[in-house]
């Protein structure tokens, strides 16, 4: 579905956070009139629906069951609202479309130089590593989606050389044009209460590859999954430790082919993932460019490029022991890559959120390998299937605390002198903490205020 056929349908948005706002004010500015939906309207004090204004005038907020279903045609539903809602269960069977800010603009832009970026991990570094690439390479590049930018706000705006979208597993759901080119940097279990499990997770996921036309396909080598649920998809490039782009010799050269492009000790940003990350975003804009990007502007790029916060990120060094905000680790295999990044140095693990009902076994694996011995401080309550964590064995010291900042005095208390400590959650943000961004504002404040050590912990 284009944004012209949706203007000409009878349209409910559901969901107010930034995309859907941001879809609200570009229907209306189209001269549509949409019906606006949230799980939870706030009431005004008379009791009826509250207004809020997204653009151009206060519109009024309904519940889903106060909507008369049989005048809908489409709904627009933002990304955290899940295909599985009853009601929209429903509203599909009565022959009601469902999509996605995301999905109509692929179908938009069908015929764009466009880079889509998914994957369990790693796709937020990967996307902007793509779009520094291309822009050192001289091109005018938009980068949006998942990242921060809603695509909606691309609409009336000055066409771009490129365009690199971050598409997470919620909006990939309901794609229906793939783009150019698809980037898939790895595939782990995550969101499995969202999707219905894991097999809907994978197939929602992989529609950005799926959809059709066939896009030019790079996957991550590093994920058996990825690689595994990709081998029957035609023109499949592979990238990281094996491919036609990996890091090879001489030292840690990202290669295209068998030829250097650029050296991935340059890369500031911490961790073999990130140097996979790096691959990905090569492989990526190798495929839309026809050749691999030159060596002097993919080293203007990595040289440039500092990293995004929250996602494996040094914080500062206090008494000797460094602070590392991996906030955006949610799910065990995340936090596993990050622990991995500390190889060969004392490492304290803060982990602990809302249970997705994942399989801890990749956090489990590596705190078993790690050396010297880990030690772990988990945020209660936990969630389900965390006792292998809990039971560390000897191989693991563990702890367990009632908040982030009790979490970092426990874990300071466990950390020696030029260890790390290391808040990579595994499990993501609780409802009601304000979401990741709140727990890194708050690690980075216990972090960095210091405070004593526990004495019963020396």
């Amino acid at each position: 579905m284009t944004l012209d056929e949706l203007v000409r349908s009878r349209v409910v948005v559901w969901g107010l956070g930034a995309e859907g706002r941001s879809v609200v004010g570009l229907l209306r500015r189209r001269g549509a009139d949409p019906v606006v939906v949230d799980d939870a309207p706030v009431a005004t004090p008379a009791g009826g629906p509250a207004a809020v204004d997204p653009d151009g005038g206060p519109v009024v907020v309904r519940s889903p069951g106060s909507v008369a279903w049989e005048a809908v045609d489409v709904v627009v539903r933002s990304p955290g609202v899940t295909r599985r809602h009853p009601v929209l269960v429903a509203a599909t069977a009565r022959g009601v479309t469902v999509t996605t800010a995301m999905a109509v603009w692929l179908e938009d832009a069908a015929a764009l130089p466009v880079v889509a970026v998914t994957g369990t991990k790693g796709k937020s570094t990967t996307a902007a590593l793509v779009a520094a690439l291309l822009d050192a390479e001289g091109l005018d590049v938009a980068l949006a989606g998942n990242i921060g930018v809603p695509v909606t706000e691309l609409y009336g705006r000055p066409a771009k050389d490129a365009y690199v979208v971050e598409v997470s597993s919620y909006q990939a759901a309901d794609v229906t044009t793939s783009p150019r080119v698809v980037v898939v940097t790895n595939l782990a279990p995550d969101h499995l209460d969202w999707h219905g499990g894991e097999d809907a997770y994978y197939r929602d996921k992989l529609r950005l590859a799926t959809a059709g036309p066939a896009p030019l396909l790079a996957v991550g080598s590093s994920s058996d999954e990825a690689v595994a649920r990709t081998a029957d998809l035609p023109g499949r490039v592979l990238f990281g430790p094996t491919g036609s782009i990996r890091v090879g010799p001489p030292g840690r050269t990202v290669l295209v082919d068998g030829e250097p492009v650029v050296d991935a000790a340059r890369l500031a940003v911490p961790g073999d993932h990130n140097v996979w990350n790096l691959c990905g975003a090569v492989a990526g804009v190798s495929l839309l460019l026809g050749r691999p990007p030159s060596p002097g502007a993919a080293t203007k790029a990595v040289e440039g490029f500092a990293g995004l916060s929250s996602r494996c990120t040094p914080v500062g060094t206090v008494d000797g022991r460094e602070y590392v905000d991996d906030a955006l680790a949610s799910n065990p295999f995340a936090a596993a890559a990050s622990l991995r990044t500390f190889a060969g140095r004392p490492v304290t693990v803060v982990v602990g959120g809302d249970d997705r009902g994942v399989d801890p076994s990749p956090l489990v694996d590596a705190l078993a390998a790690a050396q010297p011995a880990a030690a772990v401080v988990v945020l209660e309550p936990l969630p389900a299937g965390w006792a292998p964590i809990l039971d560390g064995g000897g191989r693991w010291t563990v702890r367990r605390a009632v908040d982030l900042p009790t979490a970092v005095a426990e874990a300071r208390s466990l950390t020696p002198p030029g260890g790390v400590v290391l808040f990579s959650p595994a499990a993501p943000t609780p409802a009601g903490q304000g979401g990741y961004s709140r727990r890194s504002e708050q690690f980075r404040e216990a972090a960095l205020g210091g405070g004593p050590v526990p004495s019963a912990r020396r």
